[in-house]
Order: C-alpha cells, then structure tokens, then sequence
C-alpha cells in the first residue's frame, strides 16, 4: 500500500496551538500558520504510519502469536518423542498424544492472548502511539510463558508433576536449583538439550515470526480474514476433537500447559466442608478398621472433629466427664481400675510398683520406661526392597545389600513395608506425622500451619536428645522449617554430600558428643542412591554402558557399605549395646517393570515396596525373625514410641508393630495425584481415590503371590475389589478433611 494511504486531513488552524501543546514542539509554533500546518501534517502521517492501522497491528499480533503456536509444537515433539531422563518412554504412545497438544496450544496461545489483541484494536484507533508498547508485552508475556513451558515439560519428564505453584514452593530454593544441572547432565535421553530448548525457545520465535512476516496478509494493512478463519477453523476442530471425539483426562493431565497449571494452581480450594455427620460416619469407618487391624485395644477415639487422634484408656479416663463403665474395670486384676492403671492387660504394671530399667515398659505408670532405649533411624534414599537380598524370598530380584542383610537376620524385619509417600519430602513427612501423603499437595510448603506432633518431638519432651543428619540439603524440598521443629539440631555440609562422607562425620560426632547418661534418638538421611545413580567419588568404578538398573545396584552396594563401616565405627562406645538401630526406605524407584521409570506413574511394588529393618537387643523385640504384617511409615512413630516405653495421647495412622495383629483386617493406604492404593489382608487395590479416573484402569494384584504385580485378579474378585475401592475413597476424604481443615491435633494439647 502506497504512503498516501496513511494521510489524514489536514489539520486546521484553530488545532495548531493544541498539536503544538501535545507534541511539545513549540518551534512550530512561532513559525507562520501555513508552514505549521504543512510541519504538523507530515509529522501526523509519519505518526500513523508508525503506529499503523488496527488491521497491520492485528496481523503482526496473529502471525506472531502462529510463530508462538509452531514453537510450542516443537517443544512438544521433544517433549512426547524423546526418552523421559530416565532412558524411558515419557508415554505409551506418542502419536495418541501429540494431535491433542497441537490444539491444547492452539486454544490457549489466542485465548490468553485475547486481551492484547483487543487493547491492539482500541489503541489502534483511540491512541495510536500505545500499540507499539501493547505489541512488545505481548511478545515479552509469549516469551516469558516459553521459558516457563520448557521449565514445566522438564520437570515433567524428571519428576513426573508439573511446575505450579504447590512444586514451586517446594523446590523454590538454591538448594534445588544446584541439584537441576547435575541431573541435566545425566538425562538418559540428551544430555544438555533442556538448556538449548530453553535458550532457543524465543530465538525460534522470532526466526518463524521473521519468517511469516513475509506473506502478504502480514504486511497488509487492512485486517486479514483468511488466517483469522482458518484458525478459528482449527480451534472448532480441536474443540470436537479433543473434549467431544477422543477424550481422555490423564492424557489432558500430562498435556496440560503451564498456564492451566499455573492457574488451577492459583484457584486450588481446599477439599469441600464434610458435614458433621459425615465426618463421624467416616471416623467411625476408620476407627473400626484401626481397632479390627490388631495391636493395643485399650485407646479410645474420643473427638469426632479431630479423628485421627486417640488417647489410651487411662488418659481418657482422667478427664472424661461422665466416665464410662469402662474406666472401673480391672481386666489384669492387680487392684488398680482402668482410670488409674497405664497397662490393664499387665498384672504388674500399675503406679507404685517398681520400674524395670530398659524394658521398654512402663511399669510404675509415670510416663516412661527407666534407663529407655536410643534410637538411629536411618532412611535409605531410593532403596528398592526389589534389589535386597534378605527380601529375595518374598519377590525381590536382586541382592545389593550384604550388610542390610546381615542385620535384617540378627534383628527383625517387615516383608511387607510400603511407604506413605514419595517422593522423599512426602516420605519424610509421613514418617514423622505417621500419616499418608496429601495425593495432590505438599503438606511441607502448603500447610505450615499444620498443629501436629511428631514423634521426634514426644521423645525429646521425655528427656531424649535428638539430632538430625543429612547428606542432602534440607532446603532442597522445603524440609528446614519442618525439621527445626522435630529435632533439637540439623547437620548438612554442602562438602559432604555423599553418603560415606556424611555417616563419617555422624560417627565422630556421636563418639565426641553422646553418653549414656541421657537417651538420643539420632536421624540420617542418606544421598548417594538417587537417580541419575552415577559414579560416587571414591566408590568402586561402574562398568561402562551399563543399564540405569545396573547402576541403582552399585549405588545402594555403596550405601550399605558405608553403613557397614558407620555401624561399626560405633561397637566400642558405652551406649552402643543400648542402642536400636531402624533402618528404613523413604520410596523405591521405577526402572521400567510396567514400562515407565517415572516416580509419578503407578504405585506398584518398584515404587512402594520398601526394606524395613530393626535390629537390638530391646526386650521388647525379642527373638530375630521376619514379619509378613502390613506395614508403612505411618506405623514407624507408634513403633518407636512403644520401644521407648512412652504411652500416650496421638494422631499417628499407623500401629506399633511389636503389638499383636490380625493380618485378615490390616490395611495400608496411599495417595498420589489421582492414584490410590489400598492394600488389605494379601491383596492390593489400585484405582483413583476421587472422580478423577487413573489411567491404568482399576487393578488389584495379590502382592504375596505376586510380588511384581502381573496377573491382574480385578475381573475374578470384583467384590473384594469393590469393597476395597470403597474403603480408599472414604479414607481419602478423610484425609484430606484431616489435613486441609487442620483436624490432625487439637490446638488445647
């Protein structure tokens, strides 16, 4: 279009002094009438042909935005077409994915977008000199939501979540950012190509943009309708496609772009306000399956709005008003009711009778047992039960831990340990609330204000010194303020992070500071066995070419060697035959048993099974041998505290497993996103917890006879499956009424 295109009428006389005003030219305006007016003529076409008409500006906008749209197509054929960074496929089938990303992006790029576009018409005609500016933030918003896609489809394939606001929280520190680039560096499928994907994302842009800048309809200035069509034709198309045609919520779930992350994210509201009954109904279901799976009967429930917390008996007792008929029975007949009488079932326990040293029971009824146990927990980073060898005969495939072995076989140890939450932040919360996971939010960044009672906290009330080391940085998963609260003191050293290192600094440290005249309780979080399972400085070389399954067994042999030599660095101190040493899991790993290695698919035995070993010479333990009992972190608290001797009011899901159980009416739950498991006498149910369906379908597998989960027995025991459907989808709305309306421990206690 010719120049003349732009001009516009002259402008009068009468408007010189007010052009004049506006464009701060005030030269003009002490030259002659006709020469002002001839200036100021030129200078409002040359304006206008700046700012251009609405139809240039909306053009430019539309072959940019399609520039934006064949950006975000690449990203995501390297997204679903290459290996997760584990080496293995991100999903089953790629092309069932890709067609429902194109219009995914398609919708949300001009949809998001739209608000410019209309800012672009009103400024195009009302204030010219303001399309510009309008122009470049859209660019800058289109480019900022690229680096954020790409951010988001990588934490994707190496987390197997998306990055919204509950992960941000979480991981939104130095500590993580440090650890990303070592795990770029080992991406199974190309090694480097996240940073190439992020720093070219914009250049790609703007090379298309350029590119489409040449057509026609670009550079018209009248608005181009064909384009507008056609992608107004696509976006119809998509629509039928994608939400009428071929549905499908996980595939939707994986595909969801980071905007509706972001703000989903922003809108997530707290699960809906159980009414009252319901809430009582629910507890009641939960309180029933507690008692019915073994252990100490002697423990009320005695408030509906807090479900989860029990007291024993005889606390109960102390306050209630009126007192049930209960608190003046004498079951063990030792003259001393239930109201008073810690132990009802024990003839010799009951106040003023003489405490046992280091039995673990609390014979005389004032809280604790005299000259109580010391603990070190130990927590296994990414360990596997599959590749530990005490657990071969019970399914595992592989033995990489000769001394984890050694002390299963002088101890105790559970066949059947899951954990309560994965990844490591959720375990690490489970096992010290000793309740499940949240399935889709993070109790560490999301609920702070959490009134809860770890056991840590319960053992250093009753005198215990307690200590926290870690190999990793605590900051890496938000778990700093959360420790600060369980444990009296927090070593990290950012020099020792492996796992030979940090035990050896444990070791001098317990040697120098420990004694026996006050019992610890001392925790370790272990590094070296987490993915990529490289190499450990000073370890024995891996073979090269070696498969990811190859590696994980070299990593844990390093582990368990470095507990071997932690272990007995310590047999020569005074305390150490007072010591029980627990050793435990926070999750295992996938590596393509049901063909993903993604930590968030599925919730089968590679993920949730989990080594559990205690070994002493505590009373209460007795002879070594192994249990097939159901076991989880939420029972490690309970577990615990009843070595120690300590029997009093809590919040804890699980049991102690020392006491009896019934394994007929056990169970183990666990939530993940829109997973569930409810494991129940041998059988194991998976299904979605909510409305949301999980991708594999329902599924329920005897985990005893099958320990790698193939035989799918849903079709022959549906009934069973049924029931066990029922009892995760009312324990999870349990849960979340528990966590999100902060009903796990009342504030007066």
């Amino acid at each position: 279009m010719s120049p003349t295109s732009y001009r516009a009428a002259p402008p009068r006389n009468e408007d010189v002094s007010v052009l004049c005003s506006l464009l701060s030219v005030n030269r003009l305006c002490n030259r002659p009438k006709e020469r002002n007016i001839l200036r100021l003529n030129a200078l409002s076409n040359a304006l206008k042909r700046r700012a251009g008409p609405a139809g240039s500006w909306l053009n430019r906008s539309t072959a940019f935005l399609v520039a934006v749209w064949m950006t975000h197509a690449l990203l995501r054929a390297f997204l679903l077409f290459r290996k997760d960074a584990f080496g293995f496929s991100l999903v089953g089938k790629a092309d069932w994915y890709i067609f429902h990303a194109l219009f995914l992006d398609l919708h949300w790029i001009f949809l998001w977008s739209f608000p410019f576009l209309f800012l672009l018409v009103l400024c195009s005609r009302f204030a010219p000199r303001l399309s510009t500016p309008i122009f470049i933030l859209l660019i800058l918003f289109h480019a900022g939501l690229l680096l954020f896609t790409v951010i988001d489809q990588e934490t994707l394939r190496f987390m197997g979540t998306h990055f919204d606001q509950g992960f941000a929280e979480a991981y939104g520190n130095t500590a993580s950012v440090r650890q990303v680039f070592h795990f770029i560096a080992a991406d199974k499928s190309i090694p480097y190509l996240p940073y190439f994907l992020f720093f070219g994302c914009i250049p790609c842009t703007l090379l298309f943009f350029g590119w489409l800048k040449r057509n026609e309809w670009v550079r018209s200035q009248k608005w181009s309708l064909k384009p507008v069509a056609w992608i107004l034709g696509g976006c119809l198309i998509g629509y039928l496609y994608v939400y009428q045609i071929w549905t499908g919520y996980h595939r939707m779930a994986r595909l969801r772009p980071f905007v509706q992350s972001v703000y989903l994210s922003m809108g997530k509201k707290d699960f809906p306000d159980l009414p009252p009954d319901s809430i009582a109904l629910l507890g009641d279901r939960y309180h029933a399956f507690w008692r019915a799976g073994g252990g100490d009967s002697d423990w009320t429930f005695p408030r509906t709005d807090y479900p989860y917390f029990r007291e024993p008996i005889e606390a109960y007792c102390k306050h209630a008003n009126p007192k049930p008929l209960v608190c003046n029975e004498d079951k063990d007949g030792d003259g001393y009711s239930k109201s008073v009488d810690c132990l009802d079932a024990n003839p010799n326990v009951h106040p003023g009778t003489v405490d046992i040293p280091g039995n673990g029971v609390d014979e005389d009824c004032d809280g604790t047992d005299a000259k109580p146990w010391n603990f070190v927990l130990l927590v296994l980073e990414s360990h596997r039960a599959l590749n530990t060898g005490h657990l071969v005969p019970y399914g595992a495939v592989d033995s990489a831990t000769p001394f984890l072995d050694s002390l299963a076989h002088a101890g105790h140890y559970w066949t059947r340990m899951i954990t309560s939450g994965l990844p490591t932040i959720h375990a690490l919360m489970s096992i010290h609330l000793s309740i499940p996971q949240h399935p889709t939010r993070f109790i560490s960044s999301e609920f702070t204000h959490l009134s809860h009672r770890s056991f840590t906290t319960v053992l250093a009330r009753h005198g215990y010194k307690t200590h926290y080391f870690s190999a990793a940085d605590p900051a890496w998963d938000n778990e700093t303020p959360w420790l600060r609260q369980w444990y009296q003191d927090i070593t990290y050293n950012r020099d020792q992070e492996n796992d030979g290192a940090m035990l050896g600094n444990m070791s001098r440290w317990m040697r120098d500071s420990l004694s026996t005249n006050q019992p610890f309780l001392m925790t370790a979080m272990t590094k070296t066995n987490h993915y990529p399972f490289n190499n450990i400085p000073g370890g024995k070389p891996m073979p090269p070419n070696e498969t990811i399954n190859q590696n994980i067994s070299h990593t844990m042999a390093y582990t368990d060697s470095c507990m071997r030599v932690f272990v007995n660095s310590l047999r020569n101190q005074p305390w150490f035959d007072h010591t029980v040493f627990i050793v435990i899991a926070d999750h295992g790993f996938p590596l393509g048993e049901h063909g993903f290695s993604n930590i968030g698919y599925g919730l089968y035995t590679e993920n949730v099974w989990l080594p559990f070993v205690i070994a002493g010479a505590h009373p209460k333990l007795g002879t070594p041998r192994a249990h097939d009992d159901l076991a989880a972190h939420a029972d490690l608290g309970s577990t615990v505290l009843d070595l120690a001797g300590i029997r009093e009011a809590n919040a804890y899901l699980g049991h102690s497993l020392l006491q009896p159980a019934n394994p007929e009416h056990q169970f183990s739950v666990l939530f993940r996103e829109e997973q569930a498991i409810v494991e129940h006498g041998p059988y194991r149910w998976h299904g979605a917890w909510g409305s949301i369906p999980r991708v594999q379908g329902e599924e329920m597998f005897d985990v005893v006879q099958d320990r790698l989960e193939r035989h799918n027995l849903l079709e022959t025991r549906r009934s069973l499956g049924d029931s066990l459907k029922s009892l995760g989808m009312d324990l999870a709305r349990l849960h979340l009424h528990v966590v999100e309306k902060n009903r796990l421990w009342p504030d007066s206690l």
